[in-house]
């Protein structure tokens, strides 16, 4: 959970679904699509520059969640499970091909809670891959942020996780972020699903090594929540990892992808 960064997104992006999905490099001949759900206050436009990182066999499609970016004027939602009453159904009309979730902190919780109903209805992905985030039926270890005042609130994501000119060092941009960052963490610090859901896709747990957020713990219990393989990865930094060490989050992520692209090769 961080800061946006920005609110303008990438322009360049083609958007669908209602605003929801956004595809930085359409790839109509991939074989595999994989959509990135944003950890808390980022957007869509913090998964840009994987769209060209990855090979032609992967098409890159980020979420764009209410309340930033293009979708500033929107009102955020506060939980998990209202993101996915909105996106479930939005994904549902546009799988046309195998798919991948990758999701980091809240992204990862709601690509879980998706996945799930996306399972239940028939739709499996491929893989989901958890980044930055405690299993779905693990509580919080301290007392969340969300319910601070909104001033306590922003000191507290400052020192939780500093980035040097980031979007809340600027009091006008801190206006404009907050409430999607707090509607964000209040999502992610309260949603809390008990083992035993449906999925039997592969998942892959991912962590930093230093993140004050989540510990081995958290993320080797990822594998409660499935019947199929699993796997768990630490790499170097805090919780925002994903930036921080984007490459090597993106090598860990394809590596878990190479898999499932034999997989369909093999179908064919």
């Amino acid at each position: 959970m961080s800061h946006i960064r920005g609110h303008q997104g990438d322009r360049r992006a083609t958007a669908y679904g209602g605003g929801w999905l956004t595809v930085p490099l359409p790839r109509p001949d991939a074989r595999l699509r994989l959509y990135c759900l944003p950890w808390a206050g980022a957007g869509a436009g913090a998964y840009r520059s994987w769209a060209e990182w990855f090979p032609p066999s992967v098409e890159v499609v980020p979420v764009a969640l209410p309340g930033r970016e293009r979708r500033l004027g929107e009102p955020p939602l506060r939980t998990v499970e209202a993101v996915a009453d909105a996106l479930v159904p939005v994904l549902a009309d546009h799988i046309d091909r195998p798919y991948a979730v990758f999701g980091h902190s809240m992204g990862a919780l709601v690509g879980y809670e998706s996945v799930c109903r996306l399972t239940e209805a028939g739709r499996p992905p491929v893989r989901l891959v958890a980044s930055g985030s405690r299993a779905p039926h693990r509580p919080l270890r301290e007392a969340g942020l969300h319910p601070l005042p909104r001033d306590r609130f922003l000191r507290a994501v400052r020192r939780l996780q500093p980035e040097p000119g980031g979007a809340l060092d600027s009091p006008e941009m801190a206006e404009l972020v907050a409430p999607a960052l707090q509607a964000d963490f209040t999502a992610a610090e309260t949603y809390l699903r008990p083992v035993g859901g449906p999925l039997g896709c592969p998942v892959s747990a991912l962590g930093g090594t230093a993140d004050p957020l989540v510990d081995e713990r958290d993320l080797r219990a990822w594998e409660r929540h499935t019947t199929g393989p699993f796997a768990c990865h630490t790499v170097e930094g805090g919780h925002l990892f994903v930036t921080a060490a984007a490459v090597r989050v993106r090598e860990t992520v394809l590596a878990a992808l190479d898999a499932n692209l034999d997989d369909l090769v093999r179908d064919e």
